[in-house]
């Protein structure tokens, strides 16, 4: 049978990688497992990866390897996984929800394969079990949310894709509660520098603009395209050119900054630390700015190839309409 009728057959419409169906036709006819029952209750003995949900994530797993057709889709999503980066992973689609545990949970077995790979490398960027098992443990959190969603645990697509950061190994947590991403600079802004006072402003570098300055046309309740202006940055010689953003409101009108006076600082595709908040994290400025310096100072020691350490946050969180 071909790749697209199996994936077809397990609720998997969306596309997939061409790349699977080259791993499909050079995977042999055998037995093999498509879960490893041992790396599961290993993770769960090591780090409570897990949770509450571990029997049920066993018991799962017998049953996907009993199944031919879901068998084969986690065998071949997870030769693809272990090959390629993290973005390409995220390309692998979810199957359609159809109220059954073995569909909610069947993406987890795909991280499954890669987490005893992100253990190794965790352990060889001297990170510690402590620290591992802070990350590790994030399974078992999306698990719970999407429980919370849909009154069943599961990995839903937004989870499939947030946890290939820790399967990967791209992503660490500090027990104080914040995580930090290595990341590159979004298309969206182009940051520039004052040179004397050191003033950060956003060059919003995105497309089209509500005429409020507050959000992107077509944003909930900012459709009305009357007066919107695009945002685009631009340079010459002498000035940089765009739509600067402070305190939350764009610049309707595009204005010039002396290259005197501003230097750029970051744009896109440069490195740097995408801080995250977890549920029920204390943000107060007290907790967060020693967490800011000791996160940066582990990304230094642990990814020394990771060649920017500033540190950015988005988040709706930061809304200032928000109490």
């Amino acid at each position: 049978m071909e790749l697209r009728k199996i994936a077809n057959a397990i609720g998997i419409t969306g596309e997939y990688p061409p790349e699977l169906d080259t791993i499909y036709a050079a995977m042999p006819a055998d037995n093999t497992p498509a879960c490893d029952l041992t790396a599961i209750d290993r993770l769960q003995e090591d780090y409570n990866t897990f949770g509450e949900f571990y029997e049920l994530v066993r018991a799962v797993a017998i049953e996907i390897n009993g199944d031919k057709n879901r068998s084969v889709w986690i065998r071949t999503a997870s030769a693809y996984a272990k090959e390629n980066p993290r973005k390409e992973v995220n390309k692998i689609p979810v199957p359609q929800a159809d109220g059954t545990v073995v569909t909610s949970l069947l993406p987890l077995y795909i991280l499954v394969s890669m987490l005893p790979s992100a253990v190794a490398e965790y352990r060889r960027r001297g990170f510690s079990e402590k620290e591992i098992q802070l990350v590790m443990h994030r399974i078992w959190d999306g698990m719970r949310i999407v429980k919370k969603q849909t009154g069943m645990p599961g990995i839903n697509k937004t989870y499939f894709t947030w946890q290939t950061l820790f399967a990967k190994a791209r992503i660490f947590e500090l027990e104080e509660g914040l995580q930090f991403e290595l990341k590159k600079v979004h298309k969206a802004a182009v940051y520039i520098r004052n040179k004397a006072t050191g003033q950060i402003v956003p060059m919003i570098n995105s497309g089209m603009v509500h005429r409020s300055g507050l959000h992107m046309l077509g944003s909930i309740g900012y459709e009305d395209a009357e007066g919107a202006f695009e945002a685009a940055f631009r340079e010459d010689d002498e000035n940089y050119y765009g739509h600067g953003c402070f305190d939350c409101k764009i610049d309707t009108e595009s204005k010039a900054y002396p290259k005197s006076q501003w230097e750029i600082y970051l744009q896109p595709g440069d490195d740097f630390l995408s801080f995250h908040i977890p549920e029920g994290a204390d943000i107060s400025l007290d907790t967060v700015i020693p967490q800011f310096e000791k996160g940066r100072r582990i990304a230094q020691e642990r990814y020394p190839e990771h060649t920017g350490f500033e540190i950015f946050g988005s988040s709706w969180i930061f809304d200032p309409t928000l109490n």
